[in-house]
């Protein structure tokens, strides 16, 4: 049988939905305005790169890519080839239930839930629901098993966690945080929304920690890592699935017990020892990454790239640069986790003169700077930028005040939001300075084989 070669047919449609329902209803394959999607130069260029070894067979979009910075980007570092381990965040499958955002509140709703079950057992409608439905006769609420939960950039609550009932309970990253740790949070794929998806944590997070929108999953990335008998053998596969072998793949401790090592590779850190000529830390790296992945030039430079595989990370060889922006990445971490004591000094304030703190609503004033939550109460002095900055796909003070709708706001609520808003502010500066560095970070850069 012969074959030829066939070409794709592609159209983009913009605009409300309304107008495109009406251009649909307009419009069929043969008057619609098509352009030849023609990939074959981004393909020629990924070929080029060390990146094209992890995908073989190319990527084949159904979309126009650019290939501009393809061949630098793609000779980067992935973070999969940084780190040794990753996984998403967790999934409880039913947050209404599982999710709380005190210990009592968890304790409260699963237990009223589970007694719910036990009357009608058509109410398990969820994954979660059915897997509680499976051990019913025998739940027995355990208190132990409430612990913190990263559900959305600085909104922390509990969770109950009981790996029976999850719909994904990824226990190998939740006993990464069993003992102190920290993890940066990334996507590995953007479907909306420009990349600025990259956080921190030091709590086990959710999967949809940085984004709800379809396959954009949050992958952890723990600095650390920690085994037990459950878990060493799935780490250790991990290990050789990514390609280490030998003493590589024991990483050191692993297999020890609750032995503690660097998450970062051994040969990541020998690599740059090597091209530094000085002895470099996990710890460094870690922080260095972070402030590259809030570099504003960085993310628009490489948008096209970021939103199909793990962020690849440049590092250049001048090793005082290494340093600079390994410590602002350091800062950083610490401004995100709201351990800054500056925090507590910002000028916006909680004013107005009703008699309750409840959210009602979400009312920005443009002109006065304001952040309304009803119709007497508001925060004053949040610059328009720091109101519209997102972390992922969610507009973060937006975000919050959204999922307290109907609630009252206590005095710690309060102090928690005054400190969020300050972080932003002080993020916004952070990477101007970082982006004052970035490219000349990129003049030389360090290429291995």
């Amino acid at each position: 049988m012969k074959t030829q070669n066939s070409k794709i047919h592609y159209s983009d449609l913009y605009g409300e939905r309304e107008e495109k329902f009406a251009f649909l209803e307009s419009h069929t394959v043969k008057n619609t305005k098509w352009e030849v999607l023609n990939i074959e130069k981004f393909e020629q260029e990924f070929r080029k790169t060390r990146w094209s070894k992890k995908y073989k067979n190319g990527f084949y979009f159904f979309t126009p890519k650019m290939a501009g910075n393809i061949v630098e980007y793609g000779n980067f570092f992935g973070m999969d080839e940084i780190f040794s381990f990753n996984n998403v965040g967790g999934k409880p499958g039913d947050d209404a239930v599982l999710v709380g955002n005190s210990k009592y509140d968890v304790k409260n709703k699963v237990n009223q839930f589970a007694q719910l079950l036990k009357l009608d057992k058509t109410k398990a409608r969820t994954e979660a629901d059915k897997n509680l439905l499976k051990i019913l006769d025998k739940f027995e609420l355990d208190e132990g098993k409430i612990i913190p939960y990263n559900y959305r950039p600085f909104d922390t609550g509990f969770t109950y966690y009981d790996k029976e009932i999850y719909t994904r309970a990824v226990f190998k990253i939740k006993e990464q945080f069993d003992k102190e740790n920290i993890c940066l949070l990334a996507t590995k794929i953007v479907t909306s929304h420009p990349f600025q998806h990259a956080f921190i944590s030091e709590i086990f997070p959710d999967v949809i920690f940085l984004s709800n929108k379809g396959s954009t999953n949050t992958y952890v990335f723990p600095l650390y890592l920690y085994s037990n008998k459950e878990s060493k053998n799935q780490i250790f596969k991990g290990q050789k699935k990514l390609g280490l072998s030998g003493e590589q793949a024991k990483l050191d401790e692993i297999g020890k017990g609750n032995g503690k090592t660097s998450n970062i590779k051994p040969e990541i850190l020998a690599m740059l020892k090597e091209k530094y000529d000085k002895k470099v830390s996990a710890e460094e790296v870690f922080n260095y990454i972070y402030a590259v992945l809030y570099s504003n030039k960085y993310r628009e430079k490489y948008q096209e790239f970021l939103k199909i595989d793990f962020p690849r990370v440049p590092f250049g060889k001048d090793y005082e640069i290494f340093k600079k922006l390994s410590k602002i990445g350091e800062n950083l971490i610490q401004l995100h986790l709201l351990k800054d004591k500056s925090l507590g000094k910002g000028k916006a304030r909680f004013m107005g003169t009703g008699v309750d703190n409840v959210v009602r609503k979400r009312a920005y004033d443009t002109k006065e700077n304001k952040i309304w939550i009803n119709n007497e109460k508001y925060f004053d002095a949040v610059e328009t930028e720091v109101w519209n900055y997102y972390i992922g796909g969610y507009q973060v003070l937006d975000k919050w005040l959204k999922d307290r709708l109907g609630r009252e706001l206590s005095r710690e609520d309060i102090g928690h939001y005054l400190k969020v808003v300050e972080c932003l502010k002080q993020t916004i500066k952070i990477q101007k300075e970082i982006d004052e560095i970035y490219f000349k970070m990129e003049k030389e850069l360090i290429k291995i084989n």
